[in-house]
C-alpha cells in the first residue's frame, strides 16, 4: 500500500534517482543544483512503498492564491497505479480548494493531467531557462 507523507525528508541521491527513473529529465548530473531544488522547495509529498520511495511532488506555495508543482515524478515501475493521483490529491486537500495548482507537464505525462482534473490553458508564459 502507497503512503504519502510530508514529514520525511529525502537525500538528493533519493530525488536524484525518483527523476532518473521516471521518465522525466531534470539536470540529474548536477547535484549541486538538485539539492538548491530539493532545499528551495517549500511543498514535498512522497509516497512510499513501505520503506521504499516511489514518488515524489515537489512545488513552492504562498498557500493562499498559487501553488507551482515544480516536479511530479513517479517511478516507472509504480506509473499508472494511481501514485501521482494519489500525490496530487494530498496536495490539494492540504491547500483547499481556494489556491489554484499550476504547473508545466513533461512531455511524456500530458495525457496523466487531464486525468485528474487539469485543464490545458492558453494563456501561459515562460521565459525558458538554459538547462
Amino acid at each position: 500500500m502507497i503512503k504519502i507523507r510530508t514529514d520525511k525528508e529525502i537525500t538528493v541521491a533519493e530525488l536524484i534517482s525518483i527523476f532518473d527513473h521516471s521518465g522525466i529529465k531534470r539536470p540529474t548530473f548536477d547535484q549541486k543544483r538538485i539539492e538548491r531544488m530539493l532545499n528551495n522547495a517549500n511543498i514535498l509529498y512522497t509516497a512510499w512503498d513501505n520503506a521504499k520511495l516511489v514518488g515524489v511532488l515537489r512545488g513552492v506555495s504562498d498557500m493562499s492564491y498559487c501553488t507551482f508543482v515544480s516536479d511530479l515524478a513517479v517511478l516507472k515501475s509504480y506509473q499508472n497505479q494511481g501514485v501521482g493521483r494519489k500525490l496530487l490529491a494530498a496536495l490539494r486537500r492540504a491547500q483547499g480548494e481556494k489556491v489554484s495548482t499550476v504547473l508545466i507537464s513533461a512531455p511524456i505525462a500530458t495525457d496523466f493531467y487531464p486525468k485528474v482534473g487539469f485543464e490545458q490553458v492558453e494563456h501561459a508564459f515562460k521565459q525558458q531557462r538554459a538547462y
